[in-house]
């Protein structure tokens, strides 16, 4: 299949990507900076683009069969960077005619799911302003006219894929999911249809 990958370049975007080649699939990876991409591969194009334009995105998008989204913030200030790059994701997928749209966002986002610690102390105090965005980011993903899902990780890790976790509709069942399994499970929702206009919790076994 042909997917394009926005946030190509972050670590989880990148164990993403590699996985998809690895399975012969046709990546484009779309990222603010190319050079972050060090994958080599006959079957990868890379877009470098701003996440404000259409145009770039929209090139990305062309001709692909799904979309994944694996952006995230790393400052902790007001803004719309998700949101507003995700509207326009997905704009240019109606424009395109692409319809399968996966969203990797984050337990906490739905306010009661990232467990006491986190959810009482980390979200409010250091990721306050992250997590708005998220939530507003669900909400454009919800109101728009693709076939989606948006997937809620727990605290991402580099340890080696397992192949093994749980999907749960409301809570997480641990602390931690290596971002080897996030991806696993993304590349597994190109055609598996059980969870679409839901947003399901990945966590480890």
């Amino acid at each position: 299949m042909k997917i394009a990958v926005f946030g190509a370049s972050g670590r989880t975007g990148l164990m993403l990507t590699f996985q998809a080649l690895n399975q012969g699939h046709e990546v484009t990876a779309y990222s603010r900076r190319a050079d972050r991409i060090t994958i080599t591969h006959k079957k990868i194009r890379i877009i470098e683009g701003e996440l404000g334009d259409y145009q770039k995105i929209k090139e990305a998008i062309q001709g692909q069969d799904v979309v994944m989204c694996t952006l995230g913030i790393d400052k902790n200030k007001p803004n719309t960077v998700l949101s507003d790059a995700t509207r326009l994701i997905l704009q240019a997928m109606e424009e395109c005619g692409v319809k399968r749209f996966i969203c990797m966002s984050s337990a906490g986002v739905n306010g009661n799911d990232g467990g006491f610690w986190f959810g009482k102390i980390i979200m409010p105090f250091f990721l306050k302003h992250v997590f708005v965005d998220k939530k507003r980011q669900v909400e454009v993903v919800k109101q728009s006219k693709a076939e989606w899902v948006i997937i809620r990780p727990v605290g991402l890790t580099d340890s080696p894929k397992t192949g093994k976790y749980r999907i749960n509709e409301d809570l997480p069942t641990s602390k931690s999911i290596p971002r080897a399994d996030v991806a696993d499970f993304m590349l597994k929702l190109m055609t598996d249809k059980k969870y679409d206009f839901r947003m399901p919790a990945i966590s480890s076994m």
